[in-house]
C-alpha cells in the first residue's frame, strides 16, 4: 500500500470514527503510521464556559493503544502546572510546534511536566493548535517521531495535510457527544430532539431532517429548503455551501471531504454552524444506502445568551460597542454582524478595536471568554 494510499484510508477511518463510540482506537494506529509517530493526543478544549477551561474531548494513545492511565496522570497532575499551556494558546490557527520550544532551558531541567514527556516520549514531538468553534481550541500533541533521524519535511507535510480532517472530526464528534447521538443508527438520529440533523443523497437532495433541522429550514432565516435541495439564503454563503457539498459527495464516487461553515441570520446575532460530514458504506441500516453525506445544523443561540445591556454595564462598552462583542462572541461573522445591525462592515470592525482596547484583548477568542464569562455571572448574582 503506498503512502497516498496510507493516507486516504485513514481520512475514510477518520470520518467514520466522528460519529461512532468505539471506533475512535482503530484510527490511533494509522495516525501514528501515517506521520511516523509513537503516539499522540488529541484535546477539545473549551476556554469559554465561565473562567476555567472545559475539557470536552481527550483521548491519549500510544501506538495504537489507548492509554487512558497516562490521560488521568496527566490532567490530575501535571495540567494545571504545565508551562506550555499558556504558550499553547498564543499559536495561531494551524500552526506547528516543536514541544521542547515551549519550555525553557531551565524548564527542561527542573520542570516535572517536561521530565514527565520525557519519561513517555514525547518530549521531541510537536504540537498544533486548531481552532475550534466559539472560543474553543482543539490541541493535537503528536509524540516523538518514529524515524532514526528525527523530524523530516514529508511528515510535517503530512501533518499538515491531516490538520482540515482533525478539526472535522473533532468539531463532529463534539456535536454529536452532546447531543447524546454517537453510535446512533441514521433512524436515531432523526429522532433525536437535541440534534439538527439534515441527510442527503450522492447529488446533494435532502432525505430526511430531523424535527430540529426542519424547523430551521421552515423558518427560511438564512437556510432554506428549495424544492428538495440546500440552499443558504445570501449568494455567497450559497456558493461556499454549494461548494462543500460537492467536496463531501464527489461526482465519480471515492472518499468525499468535510467542512464546516456559518450561515447568517437576520433574526439572530448569533450565525447557525453547519458541519458538512462525508457519509460512505458506514451504515446498515434499511433503506440510508443512498445517505452520501450529513449535514450538522448548531445554533448557538439555544445555548443561554448574554444581554448586551449586561455585557455594556460589566465591561464598560458603549451600547453598540456591546452589541458588536456579543455578537463576535456568539460566533458571528464581521460581514454577518454589519447585515444584522444594519452598518458597514468597516463601522464593525472599528467597534472591533475600540472593544479590543477597552478590554486590553487581542484575539476574538479571548473576546469569547471574557463575554461568555458574563452569563456565569448574571446566574450567580441574581
Amino acid at each position: 500500500m503506498t503512502r497516498e494510499d496510507r493516507f486516504s484510508r485513514l481520512v475514510e477511518h477518520m470520518y467514520k470514527a466522528a460519529l461512532a463510540e468505539g471506533r475512535w482506537g482503530s484510527v490511533a494506529g494509522l495516525i501514528n503510521d501515517v506521520t511516523s509517530t509513537s503516539g499522540h493526543s488529541l484535546t477539545y478544549v473549551d476556554a469559554a464556559v465561565g473562567l476555567q477551561s472545559q475539557i470536552w474531548l481527550s483521548q491519549f494513545f500510544v501506538d495504537s493503544e489507548r492509554r487512558e492511565d497516562l490521560r488521568q496522570l496527566y490532567f490530575g497532575d501535571y495540567y494545571l502546572r504545565d508551562e506550555a499551556i499558556p504558550r499553547l494558546a498564543g499559536l495561531s490557527d494551524g500552526e506547528l510546534v516543536h514541544k521542547a520550544n515551549l519550555y525553557t532551558d531551565h524548564e527542561k531541567k527542573e520542570s516535572a511536566v517536561y521530565a514527565f514527556r520525557t519519561r513517555h516520549q514525547t518530549e521531541d514531538g510537536l504540537f498544533m493548535g486548531i481552532d475550534g468553534l466559539d472560543g474553543t481550541a482543539i490541541v493535537w500533541s503528536c509524540g516523538n517521531s518514529t524515524r532514526r533521524d528525527g523530524w523530516g519535511h514529508d511528515q510535517i507535510r503530512t501533518i499538515k495535510r491531516l490538520a482540515p480532517h482533525i478539526r472535522q472530526f473533532s468539531r463532529v464528534r463534539r456535536a454529536m457527544a452532546r447531543a447524546n447521538a454517537l453510535g446512533a443508527s441514521f433512524a436515531e438520529m432523526l429522532e433525536n430532539k437535541r440534534l439538527g440533523l439534515v441527510q442527503l443523497d450522492g447529488r446533494g437532495r435532502i432525505l430526511e431532517a430531523s424535527d430540529r433541522a426542519r424547523a430551521v429550514l421552515l423558518k427560511r432565516d438564512g437556510l432554506r429548503d428549495d424544492r428538495g435541495v440546500l440552499v443558504a439564503v445570501h449568494k455567497g454563503e450559497n456558493e461556499e455551501l454549494q461548494r462543500l457539498l460537492a467536496r463531501v459527495s464527489p461526482p465519480f464516487g471515492g472518499q468525499g471531504t468535510g467542512g464546516s461553515m456559518k450561515i447568517t441570520r437576520k433574526e439572530a446575532l448569533s450565525p447557525l454552524v453547519l458541519e458538512i460530514h462525508p457519509v460512505q458504506a458506514m451504515w446498515t441500516d434499511p433503506g440510508t444506502r443512498q445517505v452520501r453525506a450529513l449535514v450538522l445544523v448548531v445554533d448557538p443561540a439555544l445555548r443561554a445568551a448574554v444581554d448586551p445591556e449586561l455585557a455594556a454595564a460589566a465591561l464598560g462598552l458603549t451600547p453598540v460597542e456591546s452589541r458588536v462583542a456579543v455578537a463576535m462572541a456568539s460566533g458571528q461573522t464581521v460581514a454577518g454582524t454589519a447585515l444584522a445591525l444594519g452598518c458597514a462592515e468597516s463601522t464593525v470592525k472599528t467597534h472591533i478595536k475600540r472593544v479590543y482596547r477597552k478590554l486590553g484583548i487581542h484575539k476574538q477568542t479571548e473576546l469569547v471568554q471574557r463575554v461568555l464569562s458574563l452569563d456565569a455571572f448574571r446566574t450567580s448574582v441574581g
